[in-house]
């Protein structure tokens, strides 16, 4: 019995002795689908915990560009370049690069600057006279009893002046034209006939206490230069002979200028303006009543300008 006894106990002893200190595990059934199909790790080693993100404050505007988050912290020999800057960013404290500023081109001083000319208008040659229709336009003037002398050819070279002008002293036996003018002889021939056909008995009806007409009035007759005496733009046509600005009518009872007719007033002068500045329109192609504009408010300028279509421009 003690042999059987030694005997079992050597045979424990031997297997104890081969046998490892602890026993193998039992595997822990997976949990999930996941947990099988996910690779065995190696064994002995735990696998690394993973920080845990915080979330972070939503900032008011969206960041250009994403920064990294600063993970290392300068050693303190390490010295920033001369480039960067020694203030972080609002989102990561890192620093941040600093532009070099572009420097800004030289600006030229103002009295350098040229402005540029302003290019002029073309030169409109000076048109030669029909000889035929100056002859017909002097000889109507005789007849009405003008006073006028033909003078030499107008030619600045710049566009301003007449093949055939005239001067003129007066319109016709009774009434003159003060101060002198000079224009193209269709200018003056327009004039003489308003005057008598239309001034003369429209103010004998409504101006009835004023007396004989004695004289107009002109405030500009031949002038070289541009509309509204301006240094640019179109050529007036004053420059061509083809206009007259009547600035008054002289009565034996004294002076009428010419004025802005306002259309509440209903006395027998302002008819007279009113009915001036309509019956100008059929002889003359421009009228500017005054207060038509800014360059006339005192007289009443009248042109023979030709258009197209025989049109004609009254205001």
């Amino acid at each position: 019995m003690r042999n059987i006894s030694g005997a079992c106990l050597a045979i424990f002893w031997l297997l104890g002795a081969a046998l490892p200190a602890q026993g193998p595990l039992p595997e822990e059934k997976p949990q999930s689908e996941a947990a099988i199909e996910a690779p065995a790790e190696e064994p002995g080693e735990a696998p690394a915990a993973e920080p845990v993100p915080t979330p972070a404050d939503k900032p008011d505007v969206e960041p250009e560009a994403e920064t990294p988050p600063a993970t290392e912290i300068p050693k303190p020999d390490d010295k920033p370049s001369p480039a960067e800057s020694p203030v972080g960013t609002p989102e990561t404290g890192a620093p941040k690069p600093l532009e070099k500023p572009t420097p800004a081109p030289p600006q030229t001083p103002a009295e350098d600057a040229v402005p540029p000319k302003p290019v002029p208008p073309p030169v409109i040659p000076i048109e030669n006279e029909d000889d035929a229709t100056y002859k017909a336009c002097t000889a109507a003037l005789t007849a009405m009893g003008a006073t006028f002398q033909e003078d030499r050819r107008v030619d600045d070279g710049s566009g301003c002046g007449m093949d055939r002008p005239i001067t003129v002293t007066r319109l016709s036996p009774s009434v003159a034209l003060q101060p002198e003018g000079t224009f193209r002889c269709e200018t003056a021939l327009q004039l003489a006939r308003m005057t008598r056909d239309m001034i003369v008995p429209t103010a004998n009806l409504s101006l009835p206490d004023m007396g004989v007409l004695k004289a107009v009035n002109h405030a500009s007759g031949y002038v070289c230069r541009n509309r509204n005496s301006a240094e640019t733009g179109k050529m007036s046509e004053h420059a061509r002979g083809n206009a007259v600005d009547i600035a008054a009518l002289t009565f034996e009872g004294g002076a009428v200028p010419m004025v802005i007719a306002k259309q509440d007033d209903g006395t027998l002068p302002a008819a007279f303006q009113r009915s001036l500045n309509a019956f100008a329109c059929l002889y003359f192609t421009t009228v500017l009543s005054p207060g038509s504009d800014a360059a006339h408010q005192d007289h009443l300028h009248l042109d023979v300008i030709k258009r197209k279509s025989g049109f004609r421009y009254c205001r």
